[in-house]
């Protein structure tokens, strides 16, 4: 009994120790086990890896300072204005958009190549910033945690108890655990539609971007299910929605609702997502296809993506990955040199580089590696890569520093554990 009354003493502990903070958009106190300070931090902290996972910024500044300037114009006018906002285009071809705490906010080209106004930008941008001047992050942080004592708790008293099948009931719990916290609530939805519309309008924009937007995606989600997923699996979509925002514009002052829909700035910042944006959605339904366990079919819809749209550095680096699974190795080193020159800030094309490189050219996949850990700092891969390209150029002592490193990085998982036993290999420890 003794491990229970620990853990039922750490859950009394941290409620004992827990905050309350006044809510900026309901002014309700409620209760707070981040903090302000801590929720900008995660953000910080977070927001690289979040970026790097959509398959890295566009590199293009017209686009990236027309969503800068859009989001800064609807932030100025929310419920906390004075945060670090920060808004980044990213290459993801699903259609999304994603906020996390303190104000760090992305949203994906697939998204963006189909907006038809900066009215429908400043919709879906302040939607986001809804989210985080409510602090809905923040309010499934706390959930995160009071789940986690929950079943820390359980989980002893399961154990002190000896109840038969305890594993199956913890994992059960943590599954649900997962599930709970993987999407915002309706009620979460439909606040920030209310604040992105309200702050949209405060800004100066045509209320009926909101209605535009909301078209938009109920219209994708029956058509094209696929390019949405991801978005309807964090952002519930209904055409209640789409009703609630007629029904809201309808509600404001003539003038406001007179407001014509600005098309010209965003649909030149937009122009060559528009162009490319089929190529796009091949790549996301060859890398499908490879999650598939297809490889063969995701090999032609990755050439094909290629070849449609040869200047887009990230599917040449998708089509690389695919050739060196291929065994192709040549020819993936020619395309992943190739994407990580066009798209020299995104992880995932340094990575598949300094992966093709190896056997080719180590001394050069150490180039790409050294520029991938740069870009996002403290992942296992590259140090194990890095020691894969030691060992090519015959500096053992170098490779059992990278292998190490990797092992550190990754103690209990696959990329450790492949460390560890080159490093067994090796006849080091």
């Amino acid at each position: 009994m003794r491990t229970a009354l620990a853990a039922a003493m750490l859950a009394g502990a941290v409620l004992g120790l827990a905050g309350c903070a006044t809510n900026p958009v309901t002014g309700k106190t409620e209760l707070d086990l981040l903090g302000e300070e801590q929720e900008l931090a995660l953000g910080v902290k977070l927001y690289p890896a979040f970026i790097q996972d959509s398959l890295g910024p566009i590199e293009d500044p017209q686009l990236s300072h027309l969503v800068q300037a859009t989001g800064e114009a609807v932030a100025a006018v929310s419920h906390r204005p004075r945060l670090p906002y920060q808004f980044t285009p990213v290459n993801d071809p699903a259609v999304n958009a994603f906020a996390l705490p303190g104000g760090k906010i992305c949203v994906t080209r697939g998204l963006l190549a189909r907006l038809e106004s900066e009215d429908a930008l400043a919709a879906v941008l302040g939607h986001e910033v809804g989210h985080v001047t409510a602090r809905h992050a923040v309010a499934a942080y706390n959930r995160q945690v009071l789940a986690t004592l929950f079943l820390a708790t359980s989980a002893a008293v399961l154990e002190a108890k000896d109840v038969r099948g305890k594993e199956l009931l913890w994992v059960g719990g943590l599954l649900g655990t997962q599930l709970l916290l993987a999407s915002y609530s309706r009620d979460q939805e439909r606040q920030s539609d209310t604040l992105g519309l309200s702050y949209a309008v405060a800004a100066g924009y045509s209320p009926w971007g909101m209605v535009e937007t909301q078209r938009l995606l109920l219209a994708l989600g029956r058509e094209k299910p696929s390019l949405v997923e991801r978005l309807f699996a964090s952002h519930p979509h209904s055409s209640e929605r789409l009703a609630a925002a007629e029904e809201a514009v309808a509600k404001l002052p003539s003038e406001v609702q007179k407001r014509p829909l600005r098309r010209q700035a965003l649909l030149s910042a937009t122009a060559q997502l528009r162009e490319v944006q089929p190529a796009w959605e091949l790549a996301l339904q060859g890398q499908k296809a490879f999650a598939r366990d297809q490889r063969a079919t995701g090999l032609a819809l990755l050439a094909k993506a290629r070849e449609q749209a040869p200047g887009e550095g990230v599917i040449a680096s998708l089509y690389a990955l695919a050739l060196w699974q291929g065994n192709e190795k040549a020819k993936a080193w020619e395309e992943a040199s190739r994407g990580a020159q066009r798209a020299p800030r995104v992880f995932l094309a340094r990575l598949v580089a300094g992966l093709a490189g190896l056997e080719l050219d180590p001394a050069a996949s150490l180039e790409h590696l050294a520029a991938a850990e740069t870009i996002l700092p403290g992942t296992a891969q590259v140090p194990f890569f890095q020691g894969k390209a030691w060992e090519r150029l015959r500096r053992q002592d170098k490779a059992v520093e990278a292998y190490r490193e990797a092992v550190r990085r990754d103690p209990e998982g696959e990329v450790g554990r492949a460390a560890a036993a080159r490093l067994a290999a090796l006849g080091a420890r």
